[in-house]
């Protein structure tokens, strides 16, 4: 039986490091080498639009640099949903789930790691959205693997030392 369960035979779409991607037909959606960056999952099951952001840091405006939007949970979250928008999905359906946010390194002189500031300002940019989280897997000091299931709604997260949760 495969990890995503037996119902899902689809192979994933891949969504690299500070990009994003949209399923239509329920195909799963996967990112890995997900360390103190974010993860997004976003899906309207009423139009049956999911979409999946691997972002790296948690605001476009602490940088002076001009970056792809999904590197950043701000700018990427904000064109993450209108990406689905495009394709029917309604804010009011939207429902959110969050991965990612380790300390992978520890700096002392950080009051909050870079990964607790990643999920702080995904919370903030889906807060701002009116879009409700159902479900979390963040912190830890671990690396992961992220899959997002549209067909059950289930964000399957594997870590680096090799256990599977489901959110």
């Amino acid at each position: 039986m495969s990890e995503l369960g037996p119902e899902t035979n689809a192979e994933p779409i891949a969504v690299g490091i500070a990009e994003y991607a949209l399923s239509t037909d329920e195909r799963p959606l996967r990112t890995s080498g997900v360390g103190s960056c974010g993860v997004v999952a976003v899906y309207d099951e009423a139009s049956g639009v999911s979409g999946l952001l691997h972002f790296m840091l948690p605001s476009a405006t602490d940088s002076d640099e001009v970056f792809p939007p999904a590197k950043f949970a701000d700018t990427g979250i904000q064109k993450l949903l209108s990406a689905i928008d495009a394709y029917g999905s309604e804010p009011t359906r939207v429902w959110a789930k969050l991965s990612g946010g380790a300390r992978m390194i520890p700096f002392d002189r950080l009051e909050e790691s870079i990964g607790e500031q990643n999920v702080t300002a995904a919370r903030t940019a889906l807060a701002a959205q009116d879009v409700r989280i159902r479900g979390m897997d963040v912190g830890g000091e671990t690396g992961r693997r992220v899959t997002f299931v549209p067909r059950t709604g289930e964000l399957v997260v594997t870590t680096a030392d090799g256990e599977t949760r489901r959110k």
